[in-house]
C-alpha cells in the first residue's frame, strides 16, 4: 500500500512538472551611499539599500491552460542588501495566483502587497518613486501595501486599461482589522490610457485604519491621483495632482500630543499635492531628470516644496548607475522630511542627542544626495 501511495505521489508530481510551462527567478539589487543634512541630530552619511528602488527577489510561474488562458503565480520578497535582512515577511511584497485570458483580462487573488494601486503612481512620477519623489511630501502614502486581496485588470481597449482591487480584513466587523496594528479594509480603481506619445493615469484608492476609519491622512485615507506624461523626442514632460482626505484624523489618532505641536496646528485631514518634471534622454546611456513637488496640508500645517535633480547612466541592459539630490523647503509650521517619516514632532532631546524620528524641526529645510548602482536579474 505504501509503495502504491508513493507511486501515485510521483505520478502527480510528474504531471505537475509537465503542466508547468515555466518558472522564472527574477529580482534586483540596489546599493548606494547617501548624505542627508538638516536632521534633528545633525548630518548623516550612510550606506543604503534601495534609494533608487527597493531590492527584491521573486519567482514567477506560468502554466498554459489552453484557450488563450494562463495560470500565473508570483512570490516576491523585499530585502536590505546592505545587511542581508528580509524587510517584512518572506513574500510580503507579493504572493498571488492569477488567471489570465487574452480577451477577458486577469483576475488575481492573494497578498497583493506592493501592487496596491497607489504604487502605480511611479509611472507618472518624473523621479520614478526614488527616495526623493512623489512619495516624499505625502510621507510614503503612495507606498501603500495590500493583503487579503482580489484584483481584476481588463485587456487594453483602444489604449484604455482598467484595474480594480478589494482587500478584505478577514474580520466579522468587515471594515476593521483583526489586530490593533493591522490595516482595515482597502479598495481602489484605476484607469490607464495610452494615446500616441501620451500616457495618463487616474487612481482612486481607500485605505482604512485598524478601527475601520480614515484617521491618518498619510496612512489611512482616501486618495485621488490624476497625472500623465508626454514624449517630445528625447524629452518626457510630467504633471500630476493628488488629493488625500482623512475626515476622522485627530492628534490622538495619529499618535501626537497637543502640546508637541506649534500653536494652531493639529493633525491634517486634507493634503493637496502637485508636481511638474521632465526627463531628458541625453544619449543612449545617459538620462537627466528634474522635478518640483509641492504640498499643502490643512489645520495649520502649511506648505512644503521639494526640488530634485537626478541622473542615470546605463552600463548595460540590466545595470545602471544613479544619483539624485533633493532640497526640501518647509513652511513655518511644516516639518516634512526627506525620509518620509511619520507625522509629528521629532521630540529631539539635546542632552542625549536623540530624536524619535528624522523629521526636521518645524520650518526647517533638509538637503540630501545619494548615488549608487542598480542591477537586475
Amino acid at each position: 500500500m505504501r509503495k502504491q501511495l508513493y507511486g501515485l505521489c510521483l505520478l502527480g508530481c510528474t504531471s505537475v512538472a509537465h503542466a508547468q510551462t515555466s518558472i522564472t527567478l527574477y529580482g534586483r539589487i540596489d546599493n548606494g551611499i547617501q548624505y542627508e543634512g538638516g536632521l534633528p541630530t545633525g548630518g548623516l552619511v550612510s550606506a543604503q539599500s534601495g534609494d533608487w528602488g527597493c531590492s527584491w527577489f521573486g519567482l514567477l510561474g506560468s502554466e498554459d491552460l489552453g484557450g488563450e488562458s494562463k495560470l500565473l503565480f508570483r512570490l516576491e520578497g523585499q530585502i536590505d542588501t546592505m545587511t542581508g535582512a528580509s524587510e517584512g515577511s518572506l513574500f510580503g511584497r507579493r504572493a498571488t495566483v492569477s488567471l489570465e485570458n487574452v480577451r477577458y483580462g486577469t483576475f488575481t487573488l492573494g497578498n497583493l502587497g506592493a501592487s496596491e494601486l497607489s504604487q502605480d503612481s511611479w509611472a507618472v512620477d518624473p523621479q520614478a518613486m526614488q527616495r526623493y519623489s512623489v512619495v516624499t511630501l505625502v510621507r510614503a502614502r503612495n507606498w501603500a501595501m495590500a493583503s487579503n486581496g482580489l484584483a481584476y485588470e481588463t485587456p487594453a481597449w483602444a489604449g484604455l486599461t482598467l484595474k480594480g482591487q478589494y482587500d478584505l480584513t478577514n474580520n466579522t466587523s468587515w471594515n476593521k482589522a483583526t489586530t490593533s496594528t493591522g490595516q482595515g479594509r482597502s479598495d481602489g480603481l484605476e484607469a490607464i490610457y495610452h494615446y500616441g506619445d501620451a500616457h495618463l493615469r487616474v487612481i482612486y484608492d481607500e485605505i482604512r485604519g485598524p478601527n475601520g476609519s480614515f484617521n491618518d491622512v498619510y496612512a489611512h485615507s482616501r486618495s485621488v491621483l490624476a497625472a500623465g506624461r508626454y514624449v517630445f523626442g528625447a524629452v518626457q514632460l510630467y504633471a500630476g495632482y493628488q488629493h488625500l482626505s482623512a475626515p476622522n484624523a485627530t492628534n490622538a489618532s495619529v499618535g501626537v500630543a497637543d502640546s508637541s505641536q506649534p500653536a494652531g496646528v493639529s493633525a491634517p485631514s486634507r493634503v493637496d499635492h502637485e508636481w511638474l518634471g521632465a526627463f531628458w534622454r541625453v544619449n543612449v546611456e545617459t538620462g537627466l531628470t528634474a522635478a518640483i513637488y509641492h504640498s499643502h496640508a490643512n489645520h495649520g500645517n502649511g506648505n512644503a516644496t521639494l526640488y530634485t535633480l537626478g541622473s542615470t547612466y546605463l552600463l548595460s541592459k540590466r545595470t545602471f548607475l544613479y544619483a539624485e539630490t533633493g532640497y526640501l523647503h518647509n513652511g513655518a509650521t511644516s516639518n516634512i522630511g526627506l525620509s518620509s517619516g511619520p507625522y509629528g514632532n521629532n521630540d529631539y532631546d539635546q542632552a542625549s542627542n536623540i530624536a524619535s524620528n528624522s523629521n526636521p524641526d518645524y520650518g526647517h529645510s533638509q538637503f540630501g544626495v545619494f548615488a549608487g548602482i542598480m542591477t537586475q536579474f
